[in-house]
């Protein structure tokens, strides 16, 4: 018993030192004092400066590296990342998605959207099915475009939400940022008719009813049927 107190107390000891390490490291990054590229001290020189074991430096690096904090180098040592990059690449894509065409957005949602729809049928509550009628309904009473837009955007969107899927949530959200340009919505006016919205509402009102029932097949191919007259209205067959 006091053997296993003893061994328990020593882990718990090194996992504070290890935290500690990290902390300080964390806050050297953070506050400038290391800049990207900057080389750090010898696992020797950490060794000293932190009072703590060899390895407890080489568990702290490693976390670091996994949380892409540091780069290391055999033979030449530990490095602050330049992080600016993966920063310069997510905002060109977001400038990417803006400026995307009407056609190739709808390359993108039909390629997403029913196996999403598919999935929401197996994924989302209750509440979250529920929730779509609010949308269909909303869309039919919509007294112009730009509202039934509004409503018609919400219903994928809410769709999307139920697949439980944080990372198709986030790309959903920056297709929508090209949708939601004026160039779109002028383009939505000089096409979504009343005989489309009739349309619209018609297939919106199967999906959800496909969505309710749980039939992910039937809900994911009714999506692609009504995305596909979506691509017509658009940009032509």
């Amino acid at each position: 018993m006091a053997h296993n107190a003893a061994s328990r107390d020593l882990r718990s000891r090194a996992a504070g030192a290890v935290g500690s390490l990290i902390e300080s490291m964390e806050s050297n990054i953070a506050s400038g004092e290391w800049q990207p590229g900057f080389r750090l001290p010898t696992e020797r020189e950490l060794e000293i400066e932190f009072g703590v074991a060899r390895n407890t430096i080489r568990k702290g690096l490693k976390k670091l590296e996994d949380a892409g904090q540091i780069v290391r180098h055999v033979g030449r040592g530990s490095f602050v990342a330049d992080r600016t990059p993966v920063v310069e690449e997510a905002t060109s894509l977001l400038s990417r998605v803006v400026g995307s065409s009407p056609a190739e957005v709808m390359e993108i949602r039909l390629a997403i959207e029913p196996w999403a729809t598919s999935l929401a049928a197996s994924r989302g509550t209750s509440a979250d099915l529920a929730s779509l009628r609010e949308c269909v309904d909303e869309a039919e009473a919509a007294p112009d475009v730009p509202t039934f837009e509004t409503w018609d955007g919400r219903l994928h969107e809410r769709v999307i939400a139920a697949t439980k899927n944080e990372l198709l949530k986030g790309l959903y959200e920056a297709i929508n940022l090209a949708r939601n340009q004026p160039e779109w919505m002028k383009l939505k006016e000089r096409t979504v008719t009343r005989e489309r919205r009739d349309l619209y509402q018609r297939q919106h009102r199967a999906i959800v009813g496909a969505l309710l029932e749980r039939d992910a097949e039937t809900a994911g191919r009714l999506m692609r049927e009504h995305l596909s007259e979506v691509r017509i209205a658009l940009v032509g067959s």
